[in-house]
Parts: C-alpha cells; structure tokens; sequence
C-alpha cells in the first residue's frame, strides 16, 4: 500500500533544489572570465549537491514516518479483527460449555432422584420385613412362654402324683412312667427351644444383614452425592472467564 506521506514530498521542495542548481550553470555560461571564475563555480556546484542530498534524506524520512504509521494502523486493524475474532470464540464456547453443564446437572438431578426413589423403596421393604419379624418373634416368645408354663405345671402335677403314691408299690411304675413323660416332655422341650433358637437366629441373621446392605447403599450413595458435586464445583471453578471490557 503506498504510504500516505508520500503527496507531502514534494513538489514543493524539488524547485529550491533547481534554484540550488542554478548558480552552477550561471559560471558555466561565463567560461572566459578566468580561474578565479572557474574556483567559485566548483564551490556553487558542490553547496547545490549537498543541498540535494538533504533534500533526498528528508523526503525519505518523510516516506519511513507515512509508512510507519500505515503500518501501525495496519496491524492494529489486524490485531482488532484477530481479538475480535477471539472473542466470539470465547462467547461460543462459554455459551457450548454452559450448555453441557445445565444438560448434565439435569442428568445427574434425574439419576439422584432414582437413586433416592430405589433407597427409599427398599427401605420401605426392609422395614415391612423387620416389623413381620418383631411380631412373628413375639408371637413364638409367647408360645415359649406357654410351653415353658405348661411342662412347669406338669412337672408339678407329676411331683404331687410321685409324693402321694410313694408308699405303694403302684407308685413306682407310675414313677417310672411319669419320669417317662417328663423325659419326654423335657426332650420335647429342648427340642423346640432349638428350633425357636435356630429360627430366631436365622431371622437375627437375615435382619443384620438387610441394615448392613442398606447401611452401605446408604454411604454409597453419599458418597456419589460428594463426587458429583466436588466435580461441579472443580467444571466451575475451571471455567474461563471473558472480560466485559
């Protein structure tokens, strides 16, 4: 691009350098006048070329100025579309990268509110599951507790009947068979306190088991709430921001 100081150069300033010129053709023409004459027009020559080379160095000091400064403006032009460009980019991505963040905050609301739906359902169940298990055990305590009451009145029954028929020779058959019976009573009664015992622990043990696996979906699930919202946190943390200037 031609640079804009070049019209100031000059056309003005061409003729001093003429004039400059000028004396050295006036000895030219007066030849005969002597070796005095011919001193002075070799002076006048050499003042006029001096004058032109400062003429020639300003005018090319006026051209690098113009051209300095287009080239200035130029590249603050370049430097304006290139920000601008940069800038727009930057709004694009912002605007792309909130975007995926509000899609992935609505995901991850979803999936927590399932997650929260499953816990609460299985909770629901565990409890129905632990309260059949409080009332079958106090309906088997209850039975235990009759049978336990009904072999203690028998017991004493057979005591009372072994005390009134101890001096007679009857009494010692019935003593046989009411210690029979009360041998047999009393393995029948261990044998179901070891079933209730072996019911009740396998029950107990179900029961653990449910509160541990529910205690540790429970710490899962906290600890997924942690990480999602630790890695929100860090996505806005890390996110550029753009200078409204």
């Amino acid at each position: 691009m031609p640079p804009a100081t070049t019209p100031r150069g000059g056309a003005g300033r061409v003729p001093p350098s003429g004039d400059a010129r000028s004396p050295a053709k006036r000895p030219r023409d007066s030849d005969d006048s002597g070796s005095d004459g011919d001193g002075d027009s070799d002076s006048d020559s050499d003042g006029g070329l001096v004058s032109d080379l400062k003429e020639i160095v300003c005018l090319l000091r006026l051209i690098k100025g113009g051209a300095n400064r287009d080239g200035q403006r130029m590249c603050e032009q370049i430097i304006a579309s290139v920000a601008a460009e940069i800038q727009t980019m930057l709004e694009e991505t912002q605007l792309k990268f909130e975007m995926e963040r509000q899609n992935l905050l609505k995901v991850l609301s979803n999936t927590s509110k399932e997650c929260e739906n499953s816990l609460n359902e299985e909770y629901s169940k565990l409890q129905e599951t632990y309260d059949m298990f409080c009332r079958e055990k106090d309906a088997h305590m209850q039975t235990f507790r009759d049978l336990f009451s009904e072999v203690e009145v028998e017991k004493k029954k057979l005591l009372e009947q072994y005390e009134h028929h101890n001096l007679f020779s009857e009494v010692e058959v019935e003593k046989k068979k009411l210690l029979e019976q009360y041998e047999h009573h009393k393995k029948t009664e261990t044998t179901m306190l070891s079933e209730l015992d072996k019911t009740f622990s396998e029950k107990v043990t179900y029961a653990e088991q449910s509160v541990r696996r529910m205690k540790k979906d429970d710490k899962s699930f906290i600890i997924l709430r942690r990480m999602m919202i630790l890695t929100l946190t860090m996505s806005e943390a890390n996110t550029p921001r753009i200078d409204s200037k």
